[in-house]
């Protein structure tokens, strides 16, 4: 099931960290699989930026309708 593609999520929160792993073996937030449908790319659009104590940053972004 992707999430995206049924609808199901119309906001993405991130928060940014300035934080650096060079591991090749990183997680990406949004992973593929040859076993999943191919779908077409959602945009979204920035609603709010806030800054955090630590220098990071956390974004929120809402589905482009």
């Amino acid at each position: 099931m992707n999430f995206t593609v049924e609808g199901l999520i119309d906001e993405i929160s991130l928060v940014l960290v300035p934080i650096v792993d060079g591991a090749s073996n990183s997680l990406t937030l949004f992973e593929t699989s040859a076993h999943l449908q191919k779908t077409k790319p959602v945009n979204f659009f920035l609603k709010s930026v806030e800054k955090l104590d630590d220098g990071g940053l956390w974004m929120k972004y809402v589905i482009n309708p």
